[in-house]
């Protein structure tokens, strides 16, 4: 279950090539359902915003390593490292 941009990195530190964060998506329909989200927005622009966020949040901890492509994160494989 990926929510959190530290679990999209871990993933991806750990070799898989892609991810699909089912329950976030559940979860924000769910919410838009319920009419918990202020602005009201549809599903295509919460998902959109949400990838952009995830996108951008890995860009930073990459940046932040000294790392600038997502090939050499996974390349370096440093979660086997840490553990």
């Amino acid at each position: 279950m990926c929510r959190e941009v530290n679990d999209f990195c871990t993933l991806l530190g750990f070799g898989a090539d892609a991810v699909c964060p089912y329950l976030v998506f559940e979860t924000m329909s769910a919410m838009r359902r319920q009419n918990k989200l202020d602005p009201p927005l549809d599903d295509a622009e919460i998902y959109s915003n949400y990838i952009i966020a995830v996108a951008n949040g890995m860009a930073k901890v990459m940046a932040k390593m000294g790392i600038s492509t997502l090939h050499s994160y996974k390349v370096v494989r440093l979660c086997r490292l840490v553990i």
